[in-house]
């Protein structure tokens, strides 16, 4: 139930981080002239690698391997706050959060 949780807000989170990746991708293509657009190209694509590791991720969680992907929850919600948009941090920060009853219930079993 709380892996469902956690995957869904990493789908949300990754469809998110796709929009504003291909949006910024155009921009940085349209503005590319004026050399400004490598500024949008590198956020856009920094965006779409987002969305591919929260992908990892929830492969890692349907495996069951929930603290590796804990860990690696916890690195793309930093660089997603820095680098991708408040947006997309907080929904892979909330995500991360999720794991700690997760956890438990695995440690008991």
């Amino acid at each position: 139930m709380v892996a469902d949780t956690i995957k869904d807000l990493n789908r949300i989170a990754g469809i998110i981080a796709l929009i504003f990746g291909v949006i910024l991708i155009i921009v940085g293509v349209l503005t590319l002239i004026f050399l400004v657009g490598i500024v949008f190209l590198v956020f856009g694509i920094i965006n779409l690698i987002i969305r591919s590791n929260l992908n990892e991720i929830n492969r890692l969680i349907d495996k069951g391997e929930y603290k590796k992907a804990k860990e690696k929850q916890l690195v793309w919600a930093i660089i997603g706050f820095l680098l991708a948009g408040v947006i997309v941090g907080v929904i892979i920060l909330i995500g991360y959060l999720k794991y700690d009853p997760l956890l438990k219930a695995t440690e008991t079993q």
